[in-house]
């Protein structure tokens, strides 16, 4: 089958994972490990597309944060006093999507054909691609995804 015929809706995974943006981050944390994910989409109610989460953005994330309980500074160790890390603690709590999600995502639409899929992503290191019809998510598409499309397009 050559690439050409190959279309976004052939290839997505039409059960992407999601969350709002009212999330926890533990949640979202919790289901990256649990579900070995390394992104996921941000919809509001109607399925709109709201944004990306990244394995990347959970990480950043964590080196904002000031714990463990001491700060390495010069090769001496500086504890944190226990209010400063409740405080770190309770604002990681709180954090939920919002605080994480990028909005600035590239999309396809499900009659996208392969190349450029994989042109898109290829071009602007993306290796998440929400697919859409219309405004509503309908699929993602991951680097594994086209990798799998074009071996079995050969």
């Amino acid at each position: 089958m050559p690439n050409s015929k190959v279309l976004a809706r052939d290839i997505m995974n039409a059960n992407p994972p999601y969350c709002q943006l009212d999330s926890s981050i533990d949640e979202i944390a919790r289901r990256f490990a649990e579900e070995d994910l390394s992104g996921m989409l941000v919809v509001d109610d109607d399925k709109r597309l709201l944004g990306v989460i990244t394995e990347s953005d959970l990480i950043d994330q964590q080196k904002n944060l000031h714990l463990p309980t001491a700060v390495a500074l010069f090769d001496m160790v500086i504890p944190m006093g226990e209010s400063q890390f409740e405080e770190e603690l309770s604002r990681m709590q709180a954090m939920t999507a919002e605080d994480l999600v990028n909005a600035d995502v590239t999309t396809v639409a499900v009659d996208t054909d392969l190349n450029r899929v994989a042109s898109l992503m290829a071009d602007q290191q993306i290796h998440h691609l929400p697919v859409l019809d219309g405004e509503s998510v309908v699929g993602m598409i991951c680097k594994h995804d086209v990798i799998k499309a074009l071996v079995s397009a050969r």
